[in-house]
């Protein structure tokens, strides 16, 4: 690798850094509540799950850069969490909850409203 390619690559670092900044910007100056308020439900749950594995994965790639095992530091576990938590949003927003066809029990019914009388 020559200085050129070096140089270029750092210059691309740079770029991509000022990129994360600003599309960062939003959620570093106000709070994440204050946004997260205005959201529906599902929406609120995708953006807290979101920035978090946006902030546990630059952590993650902080502590490969160091030269640590990453997979057997606690932030691995960390990020596995989070990734559960997506199959957890998923579920709920495209798998549709399977009802068994749920019938009264009339003459259980019956003996509850009459003792209760």
């Amino acid at each position: 690798m020559d200085i050129a390619e070096l140089i270029s690559f750092t210059d691309q670092l740079n770029d991509d850094i000022d990129n994360l900044e600003d599309a960062s910007r939003a959620l570093i100056t106000g709070a994440l509540s204050d946004a997260a308020q205005r959201l529906p439900l599902l929406d609120r749950a995708k953006l807290y799950a979101l920035t978090t594995y946006a902030i546990e994965s630059i952590i993650f790639s902080f502590v490969r850069l160091n030269g640590t095992n990453a997979k057997k530091h606690p932030i691995f576990s960390e990020l596995t969490r989070v990734k559960q938590y997506f199959e957890k949003i998923r579920v709920v927003e495209f798998d549709k909850p399977k009802r068994e066809n749920i019938s009264l029990d009339k003459p259980a019914a019956r003996r509850f409203l009459k003792h209760d009388l």
